[in-house]
């Protein structure tokens, strides 16, 4: 059966639909205007509820207001709950799985930038207790008052750490915007320490006594950096061959690469006063525990040195009242280049003695031999006074050469009846920390 068609107040007449009502006892008809069946029921609709259309929109913004106010309730609440408090904000970005991942030296760093401003905060603007409310204002003036207590490089550093915490943090502690991404970092002319002359050489190691002499001489003929001189362990020298291999701490977080350093004959007259069986550990217990308590201290320990024999470790900055370092540690490192060109050796020998900081720079330029590197090195003059008679050094390297070629024909029992002998001996060396052992 079909569907009947619905047709309930309307009627067709010329071809057009009409409406017909009963308001109030009295009959109103009304053209649609419409053929369409269909089109005249919705004119029909709206001819006989002409506010229903109103009443549904009115209905939906009123149900959306509703939306919106429990959205704006739910805000308010959310908004005044706790969040996270500046003096908790370093655990809080310690906690984070999405910070970088620092080593500890820089964590370090991270840590002092971001416990300096939490303090400057409790004394300045108590009332500001979560990192969220820190305003630009707040972090404006921050940064004027940093850039009047350290210099250029310094600024940019704590600035860069203090927008690197707050966007690791803006989820957990609910921050709008990061007030540090505002700042403008600070323009610096690049200063390098300067190296030093062969006289300053010379004052700075007769006045080093004990480590300290040792510590300078590392970074006199390895260029070492301080760190990587004053962590210096046994298992990282090889007397016999007369060579040093470390790690670099600088590039050890992007690379496991090696760097090996022939040992001068000044180092090695001064390592070899250890006795072979003293031979574990640092080679500068003293000094690395001290660096290890405070990697500064060394350092500070070495300025005072050059300060004791008139070298002057700092100079006013040009327009400023703070003084930047001039000489330190790390213009040992400059003097080894240095002597390193003056006395001829080639660059790409000098790179691969240093160890260059990119990866792919360091895989160019470490194809080079131990005897290259012993060469350049040896070519170095000896400022310690330490070093043994040259002439003595050739005796024992070729001393050494014989008795190796003579190992090598010895069958198994011949070497066997060699190694007890070099035991032997080597129990009656020991006590006299002496030997003729291979140095550059």
């Amino acid at each position: 059966m079909a569907k009947k068609e619905d047709t309930r107040h309307l009627f067709k007449r010329g071809g057009v639909w009409w409406v017909q009502s009963n308001r109030h006892g009295e009959r109103i008809v009304q053209t649609t205007g419409m053929r369409d069946l269909k089109a005249a029921r919705a004119e029909r609709d709206r001819i006989l509820n002409p506010t229903g259309l109103k009443d549904q929109k009115d209905r939906a913004e009123a149900v959306l207001s509703r939306v919106q106010g429990i959205d704006q309730k739910l805000a308010k609440i959310a908004d005044e709950a706790p969040a996270t408090r500046i003096r908790n904000g370093w655990q809080a970005y310690l906690d984070q799985q999405n910070r970088p991942d620092s080593g500890p030296a820089t964590l370090a760093q991270y840590e002092a930038t971001f416990e300096e401003f939490a303090k400057w905060m409790a004394d300045r603007h108590a009332d500001t207790a979560e990192l969220r409310h820190v305003t630009q204002t707040q972090a404006d003036d921050y940064a004027g008052y940093l850039q009047k207590t350290v210099a250029a490089p310094t600024f940019n550093r704590k600035i860069a750490a203090l927008a690197l915490v707050w966007r690791v943090l803006s989820k957990t502690a609910r921050i709008a915007s990061n007030p540090w991404k505002q700042i403008t970092r600070k323009r610096f002319a690049v200063h390098s320490r300067r190296e030093l002359t062969l006289e300053e050489l010379v004052k700075v190691c007769d006045a080093a006594k004990g480590e300290m002499r040792i510590l300078l001489t590392l970074g006199i003929y390895c260029g070492l950096r301080l760190g990587d001189a004053a962590l210096l362990n046994w298992s990282d020298v090889d007397m016999l061959k007369g060579a040093i291999s470390v790690i670099p701490v600088k590039t050890a977080r992007r690379t496991q690469k090696r760097v090996t350093l022939p040992i001068h004959r000044a180092l090695f007259a001064l390592l070899d006063e250890t006795p072979a069986k003293d031979r574990q550990g640092y080679v500068l217990p003293g000094i690395a525990e001290r660096y290890r308590q405070y990697s500064g201290a060394a350092s500070k320990d070495v300025a005072r040195l050059f300060e004791s024999v008139g070298i002057v470790t700092s100079a006013k900055m040009d327009g400023a009242m703070r003084s930047r370092p001039d000489c330190g540690f790390h213009s040992l490192r400059h003097t080894f280049v240095s002597l390193c060109a003056t006395g001829g050796v080639p660059q790409s020998v000098v790179q691969a003695l240093v160890g260059h900081g990119s990866p792919a720079m360091t895989a160019h330029y470490t194809h080079i031999g131990l005897q290259t590197a012993q060469n350049a090195v040896a070519s170095l003059p000896d400022v310690t006074g330490a070093a043994a008679d040259p002439a003595a050094v050739e005796a024992a390297q070729g001393d050494l050469a014989t008795v190796l070629a003579l190992l090598e024909r010895l069958d198994a029992s011949g070497l066997k009846a060699a190694a007890a002998k070099v035991r032997e001996l080597s129990r009656t060396q020991d006590g006299k920390g002496s030997g003729n052992r291979q140095a550059v």
